[in-house]
């Protein structure tokens, strides 16, 4: 048996080995299907996708305890992001690219708007879309944000070396730019 490390290697027991029920089943397939020849599938937890929504999770819960006595939640960040990045500036095309329905967009802003983050104008060319701009105020907070989400990055990447961690954050921007989202650079 061994236990799985931080780095998702193997570190090797000295107590005596004992066939677990999982290892009796053939590791050629997941649930046991029996295939001689295919190469074993590895865990879910090795993947990729698993470990980046698990650690997204761990992260985003720092983030909101962060952004939380700011009056902000994650999302709400992000939108004011959008509008300094200037992806977008109606309400529609803000959900567009945020992957969010237009109505949760109607309450961040709406929640926004209440904090003096942002401002709502009718657009002149069409009545009855709704315009977003980020006000001094919102530029401010998403500066007291990024500084939050840096220190938080530090302590989020301890037992990285500089190198290591720099990186893990030109791959995570690589990631991010390949899916569309703002990377801030």
């Amino acid at each position: 048996m061994s236990d799985v490390s931080a780095d998702g290697g193997a570190e090797a027991r000295t107590e005596p080995r004992t066939e677990t029920r999982a290892e009796g089943r053939s590791a050629a397939r997941p649930g046991g299907a029996a295939d001689a020849g295919a190469p074993a599938v590895p865990p879910v937890q090795a993947s990729t996708v698993f470990r980046l929504g698990v650690l997204g999770a761990m992260a985003t819960e720092l983030f909101a305890a962060a952004v939380e006595p700011h009056g902000l939640k994650p999302k709400q960040v992000g939108l004011m992001i959008v509008l300094s990045e200037g992806l977008a500036a109606s309400q529609l095309d803000v959900a567009r690219v945020m992957g969010v329905a237009p109505s949760l967009v109607v309450g961040f802003a709406d929640h926004l708007e209440g904090l003096g983050a942002i401002r709502r104008t009718r657009d002149p060319a069409d009545r009855r879309r709704q315009l977003l701009t980020l006000t001094d105020h919102g530029r401010e907070l998403l500066d007291t944000c990024s500084a939050s989400a840096h220190t938080l990055d530090a302590r989020f990447a301890d037992g990285l070396t500089e190198q290591e961690h720099a990186v893990l954050t030109g791959l995570l921007g690589r990631l991010a730019a390949g899916r569309g989202l703002p990377t801030g650079r």
